[in-house]
């Protein structure tokens, strides 16, 4: 067995269940450790025993060290801003826009590939949209000139750090400094990011939102927002009471995890599964589907798009149950405004192994 993430390979497989399917896709949905499994049942337990009250009160030691670890890995200082737990991340962009203060935002800028989701937040909230023209990977100076016209001057700029439909690491902090010297907030949907890329490059956005479920491969139904600055101390509270306080333990015993294993490895292993994989794909399918990142970009996100006329989701769906492999079919809605056509994305964690996508390759060059 080769594995893709030599270095941590063994401590990730060991420390949680083994797999029933081939899972490449971690940026849906990562398989949680013993550990966060035991604290969730445990807290339940202690529900169950205890009260549900008495018990979300003795848990709070041990989300309060979370939201230290959230500061941590954005590069806040302790204690710094308000860290709140909510229950996604699409979640966290509503919960935040309905207590922003004062009136709701007139225009969100945001670059062409947004997450569709994202925007649908926006829209239904009746919140404009005004769209950053430029490369797929953002543009600092189209960011500049179109902030610098005072006729569209928006009233925030969102960023979607890594997007659901490309592994494109997109240079955030370079974004973030055009925003800030413009006098604009900044709000950063980190939900592919957090626990995949060095996120101390958000230190300087206003507001940071992500999620458990997928490269901490925590519980789902658990996301956080993280908010700096003046807007900290003037947005409403972004916290629920009422939640299910067991998941929130579970995230918090995965961001532990993922602290105790040193990011910066966990990093650095996801971007050689990421360069692996594609190099593999790209050798493997080779007219019939192109990979269409670079094959060194430092992610574990890998987009296949087929050169051919197809029913990906179709596709995505036989190959769970035919060959027991997992991937995504993402849709044009994941970025309605950037996407052309369905692709299949490839996500695999720090467990996977050339096996993995040598079998990947094998299942579609057979449907090919």
């Amino acid at each position: 067995m080769t594995d893709l993430a030599p270095d941590l390979a063994p401590a990730w497989r060991r420390t949680r269940p083994p797999r029933s399917l081939r899972h490449l896709d971690s940026a849906a949905a990562g398989r949680s450790s013993w550990a966060v499994l035991d604290a969730v049942t445990t807290h339940l337990r202690a529900e169950a025993t205890r009260g549900g009250y008495v018990a979300a009160l003795e848990a709070e030691p041990v989300l309060d060290r979370a939201r230290e670890d959230v500061r941590t890995l954005l590069g806040w200082q302790p204690g710094e801003g308000v860290v709140a737990f909510v229950h996604s991340a699409e979640d966290a962009l509503r919960q935040l826009l309905l207590r922003w203060p004062g009136d709701l935002p007139v225009a969100v800028a945001h670059p062409r590939g947004e997450y569709g989701p994202n925007l649908g937040v926006l829209r239904a909230l009746g919140i404009g949209t005004l769209v950053v023209d430029g490369p797929h990977r953002w543009d600092p100076d189209a960011f500049a000139q179109a902030l610098s016209r005072p006729a569209e001057r928006p009233d925030l700029v969102h960023l979607t750090w890594l997007g659901s439909h490309s592994g494109t690491v997109q240079p955030l902090a370079d974004v973030v400094a055009v925003c800030r010297a413009a006098g604009l907030p900044v709000v950063v949907d980190a939900a592919q990011a957090f626990g995949h890329l060095d996120t101390t490059a958000a230190r300087d956005a206003d507001v940071v939102y992500g999620t458990s479920r997928k490269w901490l491969a925590g519980p789902r139904g658990v996301g956080f927002v993280a908010v700096r600055g003046p807007l900290s101390q003037r947005c409403g509270p972004l916290e629920q009471a009422e939640a299910t306080v067991a998941g929130r333990v579970g995230f918090a015993a995965a961001l532990a995890e993922h602290v105790d294993l040193g990011p910066a490895a966990v990093h650095a292993g996801l971007a050689a599964v990421g360069a692996a994989t594609r190099r593999l794909l790209a050798d493997g399918l080779a007219g019939s589907w192109e990979v269409c990142e670079p094959l060194d970009e430092p992610s574990a996100t890998v987009t296949l798009r087929p050169l051919q006329a197809l029913d990906v989701a179709g596709l995505r769906a036989d190959l769970v149950a035919t060959d027991g492999i997992v991937t995504t079919a993402a849709g044009v809605e994941r970025a309605p405004l950037e996407m052309t056509s369905p692709v299949l994305r490839v996500s695999g964690h720090l467990d996977t192994t050339a096996a993995d996508v040598e079998a990947l390759v094998t299942a579609l060059l057979g449907r090919s």
